[in-house]
């Protein structure tokens, strides 16, 4: 099966292929097809520095090696959005499965979403079944730019978040609500609050993301019950290296902010109240912008590297464990850890 992109076919050569060896542009082959990985290196679930080994060569068989990198059909499913062209003829090279039928055959032709249109209207009017929904917004894709929302300009706008966003909204916020704080409390006492509630922020993160982002199976048949979802997390899922909706827009955070608030004024003090506010606010800066990096940064440090590969393995691999983001503290505690250890 050949991949569902209306182009003009072009052929090249695998000489002319070869030239194409660089981060500045990255070219494979792999089953006869040429693939252009320039936009995508960057966000290579395994780390760029694997793709930039074989850039320019065929990798048919090094994505059928486990002991580089172990590639499920999910990994064909996102390389079709990269096709540019065939390898001309005379160059073909028989290179079949040891399961006879090629990887490329077993993805599932695209039944969901076109990217190449606003996804709002799409979902609005849609009439999928929660079990095809919930199936198809967790197999991930890939666009070189961000994905349109919606045609309305200005309601576009609103979906959209650059991930400096994030400390610049939020970080008065916390200073204003410090600086009321000492009004009540002396620091010692604000300072055991804004521990608390950096520390409780991890529990909060790892509960929202399990419980209410992918509440998935649990949510009521139906459109709108599905379009909540979609632009709650499903959308995250369905286009994970989005980098304009890596981060939650401002307008959602307040209100979940507001009612985490509202909550907090019933346990605690004023003075204490603040001050936990402001740590599960540092707890959540942190941890949008540890989010957006292991979407798209890079670390020569084990740590980061382990807690980005755990991470996209959620995305990639097994949406229903690994519900932890900043840690898979939680993860242990609750037992969600993936079936099998991360390397």
């Amino acid at each position: 099966m050949e991949p569902a992109i209306d182009t003009k076919l072009r052929e090249y050569s695998r000489a002319e292929v070869a030239k194409h060896d660089n981060a500045q542009s990255l070219w494979v082959i792999r089953g006869n097809q040429v693939f252009d990985l320039t936009t995508f290196h960057t966000d290579h679930p395994g780390g760029s520095d694997v793709l930039m080994q074989f850039a320019g060569q065929d990798v048919t068989e090094v994505m059928r090696d486990s002991s580089i990198h172990t590639h499920a059909i999910q990994a064909y499913r996102v390389l079709k959005d990269f096709y540019v062209g065939e390898i001309t003829s005379d160059e073909r090279q028989d290179q079949p499965p040891a399961s006879g039928r090629d990887e490329m055959e077993q993805v599932e032709e695209e039944k969901f979403l076109d990217l190449n249109r606003p996804l709002f209207m799409q979902m609005w009017n849609s009439k999928f079944t929660r079990e095809f929904y919930i199936r198809e917004v967790h197999k991930a894709h890939h666009l070189p730019r961000p994905a349109v929302f919606f045609a309305n300009s200005f309601c576009e706008t609103f979906t959209r978040t650059p991930w400096w966003v994030i400390p610049v909204y939020w970080v008065p916020i916390m200073v204003t609500l410090l600086v009321l704080g000492v009004k009540y409390e002396p620091l010692n006492v604000m300072f055991v609050g804004f521990v608390f509630g950096l520390v409780s922020w991890t529990l909060l993160e790892y509960s929202m993301h399990r419980f209410v982002f992918h509440y998935d199976e649990n949510i009521p048949e139906g459109t709108i019950a599905q379009v909540a979802h979609f632009f709650l997390h499903g959308v995250h899922h369905f286009l994970p290296m989005d980098p304009l909706r890596l981060v939650m827009p401002p307008a959602l955070s307040t209100f979940l902010g507001l009612n985490i608030l509202g909550l907090l004024c019933c346990i605690f003090t004023p003075g204490m109240v603040h001050a936990v506010a402001a740590g599960l606010t540092a707890g959540y800066v942190l941890y949008d912008e540890c989010h957006y990096w292991l979407h798209h940064g890079t670390s020569s440090n084990k740590h980061l590297s382990q807690l980005k590969t755990y991470h996209l393995r959620h995305h990639y691999k097994d949406f229903k464990a690994g519900f932890g983001i900043t840690s898979d503290f939680w993860d242990t505690v609750f037992g969600t850890q993936f079936a099998t250890p991360v390397c």
